[in-house]
């Protein structure tokens, strides 16, 4: 599934949040949004998603306009929203049609998918963050999306965790093939899984670069390519220590 965003804008009681963003999501390809806090990257999102439909502008799926939910796309959110009084499994199956007994069958598979089996009876509470997030992950997929849309799906995480959940998301695109829209404030991340980072800046947010990445995945952190593509990053938001450099210099 494709996903065109065309000069999309939004506005919260008279303060624009977004202005005139517009950028493309290919069928199976990894795009970040990347960008320091308060530029936008979730406002998109959630015009993206369905989520909040008072922005201008178009979103397009496969080259038609759209606005509202879609069971064609699935969002994966900072917290894992999971149901407290269900199990894992319950909590992967909910809202799906199909008898409990074909739900439980297509939930225990992907829970496996994700390192979860032997887990689906336990309760949120039981679980670590790191095991919860895998269960959203699970939810998100067993409607089976053309589409994921991941809103800092791994910063409540520590870092290993984060670092294995990546891995695994990686490994989950390589065998479904979904378009993915990642938004993220960590470099290293977008890096690391994506086939294209959209840069935003300021406030309101604007679009300013779109950065291929050609290296194939899984990479490793020390390619020395990546290296110079983050300092390039960093320097464009103004986080480069040659950034302040520079600054002090024209003072």
């Amino acid at each position: 599934m494709s996903i065109e965003v065309s000069n999309v804008s939004r506005r919260f009681k008279g303060e624009t949040a977004v202005n005139n963003v517009s950028f493309q999501a290919e069928k199976g390809e990894i795009v970040g949004l990347l960008g320091t806090s308060g530029c936008g990257k979730s406002t998109i999102l959630r015009a993206i998603a369905g989520l909040d439909n008072g922005y201008e502008g178009t979103i397009s799926v496969n080259g038609n306009p759209k606005r509202g939910t879609s069971k064609e796309l699935g969002v994966i959110f900072q917290e894992p929203r999971l149901m407290p009084w269900l199990t894992v499994v319950d909590n992967v199956c909910f809202g799906l049609a199909g008898t409990k007994a074909e739900n439980q069958i297509k939930a225990k598979k992907l829970l496996k998918v994700v390192g979860l089996e032997g887990f689906e009876n336990y309760y949120p509470k039981q679980l670590s963050g790191g095991m919860a997030q895998r269960t959203a992950i699970a939810r998100a997929l067993v409607t089976e999306p053309d589409t994921l849309l991941l809103d800092e799906p791994f910063s409540a995480l520590d870092a290993f965790t984060k670092l294995q959940l990546q891995d695994m998301v990686l490994d989950l695109w390589d065998s479904y093939q979904p378009t993915m829209i990642i938004v993220t404030h960590d470099i290293d991340e977008a890096l690391s899984l994506c086939d294209r980072v959209v840069i935003l800046k300021g406030q309101p947010g604007e679009l300013y670069k779109n950065v291929q990445l050609n290296q194939p995945k899984p990479r490793s952190k020390a390619d020395p390519e990546l290296a110079k593509i983050k300092e390039e990053i960093l320097y464009s938001l103004g986080l480069s220590r040659n950034t302040n450099e520079k600054i002090a210099k024209e003072a």
